[in-house]
């Protein structure tokens, strides 16, 4: 770790200073005024004291930014920030500005030892003989509780004097039965109409394109495509090109009533697929707009689309979010794109919601798969390599 002080006359100042040598992970240890003699005499202006620190790592992974367009951009952002964070700091004044500091490490420090405490006493209360299990699932980030509550109800299904890689066969069996997932939905004969909800950027496009051209080239089946995106004209603009290549139809609805009325012109197709504008999870008003969508036609199902890149707690948030969508299902999304598949076991068993789909990269058709509890069993239990897919 690397410490610096910095004797500056406001904390506008020093943040710029902060940040130009120790780059964006740098904290504030401390604050305090200081007195310096100066040639000005009782005019002289009071100057603070910073200390400030930044991991080895950190400082090695920072980089000054590119002399670019992209970067100009991003040092205005910063620039407007660290006036906004200097403001609130001098406002508050030095004194109360590192009160709140304290206060928000001892806050963290004890929510971590707290942590810490029921974590060991969960390990304790597992089983010998199933607690390198226990250390797997957890390291993968299965959620915690979910992984005691699990070995706690099958441990008498788990002698003690089973061997290792039997132990894990029977866990990666009973766990598979667990996980929801749906199988079934591309296969009835019923007409259907599914629709894909989620943030912005998680790939809900691509997996339209496809499911349709699954559906349509490989079990030809008669589908068309309905975008409700009426506000990003790049995407509406890339799922035509889809529809194109696939050779199905592509429908605009600006509105519910259009919607509506689209969904009644085309009854005769067997999947009508509706690809939905992205969304904040953030953005309220924008999500029950889209409810409007939604609510419709009672023959939508509603599927969420998740990204396995997106962090883990932050997925639970999204859920909550868009739950006003009543989804039926959720597909996970960008599965090449992380090594630790705990969301896979954590949403479906707490949000009992079923896996739809499973999609592990850009190409279209392919790298998408119907789940399978088993693989999926085996993914959190370290039994596929890393490029599992293949």
């Amino acid at each position: 770790m690397k410490i610096k002080k910095y004797e500056v006359y406001d904390m506008k100042e020093a943040l710029a200073l902060i940040k130009k040598e120790l780059g964006p992970d740098a904290v504030i240890l401390s604050t305090r005024k200081i007195n310096k003699p100066s040639g000005y005499g009782i005019f002289s202006k009071p100057m603070i004291e910073v200390t400030a620190a930044v991991d080895y790592d950190a400082k090695k992974e920072f980089k000054a930014p590119v002399n670019n367009r992209f970067s100009e951009i991003e040092k205005e952002k910063s620039v407007d920030n660290t006036d906004k964070i200097a403001e609130i700091i001098n406002s508050l004044g030095l004194n109360k500005f590192e009160s709140l500091v304290n206060d928000v490490l001892d806050i963290k420090k004890q929510i971590m030892e707290m942590k810490s405490v029921i974590s060991e006493n969960v390990v304790a209360d597992v089983e010998p003989h199933l607690k390198e299990i226990y250390q797997l699932l957890t390291k993968n980030g299965v959620d915690e509780m979910i992984v005691y509550k699990f070995l706690k109800k099958v441990e008498n299904r788990v002698p003690a004097n089973t061997g290792k890689m039997q132990t894990k066969n029977i866990i990666m069996q009973l766990l598979s039965e667990l996980i929801p997932v749906e199988k079934d939905y591309f296969s009835s004969i019923r007409q259907k109409v599914l629709a894909l909800v989620g943030p912005t950027g998680v790939g809900k496009t691509t997996t339209i394109a496809k499911i349709a051209a699954n559906l349509a080239l490989k079990l030809q089946k008669k589908v068309c495509l309905i975008s409700v995106d009426t506000f990003r004209i790049g995407a509406v603009e890339q799922l035509k090109t889809y529809s194109e290549i696939i050779d199905v139809p592509l429908y605009v609805a600006s509105n519910p009533a259009d919607l509506d009325e689209i969904i009644g012109e085309v009854k005769h197709y067997d999947y009508i697929l509706l690809d939905s504008m992205g969304r904040s999870q953030f953005d309220t008003e924008q999500i029950s707009e889209l409810k409007k969508f939604m609510d419709v036609s009672p023959l939508i199902s509603v599927a969420l689309v998740m990204s396995m890149s997106s962090n883990h707690i932050e997925l639970y948030d999204i859920y909550d979010r868009y739950a006003r969508l009543m989804p039926n299902f959720v597909i996970f999304t960008k599965l090449d794109e992380t090594r630790y598949f705990g969301p896979l076991v954590n949403i479906p068993l707490i949000k009992k919601i079923p896996i739809m789909l499973l999609s592990t990269g850009q190409n279209v058709p392919d790298d998408m798969e119907i789940p399978d509890g088993k693989k999926i069993a085996k993914m959190v239990l370290n039994e596929i390599p890393i490029q599992w897919r293949d």
